[in-house]
Parts: C-alpha cells; structure tokens; sequence
C-alpha cells in the first residue's frame, strides 16, 4: 500500500468516499481535508477501490485515521496496516470514534492489547441544527435577546450565501478580524486556509456566506459536510463593535441551511477554557469522542 501526499487535484477521489461514508469527524470534511489537511501533513491511500485511509501526524506521530468505506473495512486491510507500522518502525495507531471503533479494531487484532487515549480536548461538539434555527426554549433565552439587540441595532443586516463578487469584501472583513490580534502561527495557518477556501469555493462542496448591513459586512462563516446529515462549522468570524452579531451569523447560517442537515459539528475545543464555555452555552446534544486508539 502505497500512500501519496494529500492534493487539491484528489478531489474528484474524496467525493468517492465523503460525506458518504464519513462518521461525523469535523476532520473528514472534504472542505477540511484540502484547506487544513495539507498543514496537517495528510497522505491517503486506497484499497482496492472500495475504501479511503487517511494517514496524518498527530502529536508528532503518525497515526491512521480509520479505514472510510461502504462496508466494514476487510481483516486483509488492517493486517496490511499493521504490517506497514512495522515496516516503518513506528506503532500502530489508529484515530476515530472511540466508542465505536474500539470494538472494531478489537476484532481486527484480537490477540493485542488496545490502549485508548481519553482527552476530552479533541472531543467534537454537536448540536441539532434545528436549536441553532428557532432558538426555542428557556436554556437559549439570552442568545435570542442578544439576536434581538442585533437586529434592533442593524435592522437591515442580512445573510447572504457566498459568491465570488464577495471575494474581496471578506478579505478586507478578514483583515479587520485579525488587526490588532498577535498573529501566531496558528493564526496564520487559519488565515490562509479561509482565504484558500474563498477562492476555490465553487470547486468545493461548501455552505456558507456573509452577514452584512447595507454592504457593510459583520460576519462570515462557511461549512461542509462531514457526514451526510452532519455539516461541520469550520469557520465563524463576526465583529465584536454589534452586540450579538455572533449569535445571529451562527442562526442565519443555520437557517440558510438545506433540510438534509440535521446535525451541526462546531468542532472541538482544544481544551482552550473560554472556547469551552462558548459551545456549553449552545447546549450541545452530544460529543464525538475522537482520540487514538494504540494497538500493543
């Protein structure tokens, strides 16, 4: 098995597999994959034309993402895996769902032993699209007064879905987003990603659009996919100077939605205390207990 550097030109070989047979990862968007997976050091093989394996450093060690197919992957697949972590000398080491694929790689290699990291920091956040629509209920009280105090400050905002005459409105919005902030390298890998994914968005299988005033914009956010009912919120950006233009960028989205999403992943927290409270304050439905999963 041969693994090959991730490209922009394997698009057409990811929309074989994805959102089609993908579990939900806010990774395995194809949006994600060729915007942050080149950063991510991705390589990807195929077996046999019936599954897609997703091969990334993590931690500084190389670790496979669970084989992404219609069927469950082959014992002849996994054996091959393995012997390719030996050829290699590095252990083998698998990422995904915890709760379910432990059981699956149980099967796969019942003699050995599994070591399963449990790290609440790469778990991802899910939430019933529908909350993020209607915003009913006593426990999103304060998100609709605070989309009240938007609107009544910028009656005439709305939210328009992406195009390419809003190419270079975002940028400069993007621009005024990261003035004044420390750009770390970790901003910087963020900036060029959405820039990355602005300028090829009609090669992409994204949503998303712009949130603005008469022409001025206040917000941007985009998504894509990750499993066929599940969109995964990558980006979400909205200035600070409007009250609630957060709150409102994230229900407009969501409203701009089509009926097949029935589930949004605004991904992990990174174990960052305030990002943490932020999608507690959405009440999530469940989390995605990703993490890697040693085999002995």
């Amino acid at each position: 098995m041969i693994f090959c550097e991730l490209q922009e030109n394997h698009l057409d070989l990811l929309k074989k597999y994805l959102p089609a047979y993908a579990n939900g990862d806010c990774d395995l968007s194809i949006v994600s994959l060729l915007s942050r997976g080149m950063a991510s050091q991705f390589h990807f093989a195929e077996f046999k034309d019936t599954h897609l394996i997703l091969e990334r450093k993590l931690d500084d060690q190389t670790v496979f993402m669970m084989p992404i197919g219609q069927s469950t992957a082959p014992q002849a697949l996994f054996e091959e895996l393995a012997a390719l972590a030996k050829e290699n000398h590095y252990p083998l080491r698998f990422f995904g769902l915890i709760d379910t694929d432990q059981s699956v790689l149980a099967q796969a290699y019942p003699e050995r032993e599994l070591i399963v990291e449990n790290n609440p920091d790469r778990w991802d956040y899910v939430y019933a699209c529908s909350d993020f629509v209607r915003l009913e209920g006593s426990h999103f009280h304060s998100k609709r007064n605070f989309v009240k105090r938007f609107y009544k400050a910028c009656p005439d905002a709305q939210f328009v879905v992406y195009s390419n005459e809003l190419l270079e409105p975002c940028l400069n919005f993007l621009d005024e987003w990261y003035a004044g902030r420390e750009m770390t390298d970790s901003l910087r890998l963020e900036r060029d990603c959405i820039e990355k994914v602005l300028k090829n968005w009609d090669h992409l299988p994204v949503y998303g659009g712009v949130l603005h005033d008469n022409g001025r914009l206040l917000g941007l956010t985009y998504g894509a996919r990750s499993a066929p009912d599940v969109l995964a919120v990558h980006v979400e950006k909205a200035t600070r100077s409007v009250p609630g233009a957060y709150p409102a960028l994230s229900q407009a989205f969501a409203q701009s939605l089509p009926l097949c999403i029935e589930y949004l992943n605004r991904e992990e927290d990174l174990g960052i205390a305030g990002l943490r409270k932020a999608k507690q304050d959405w009440h999530p439905i469940a989390q995605l207990k990703k993490g890697i999963i040693e085999v002995h």
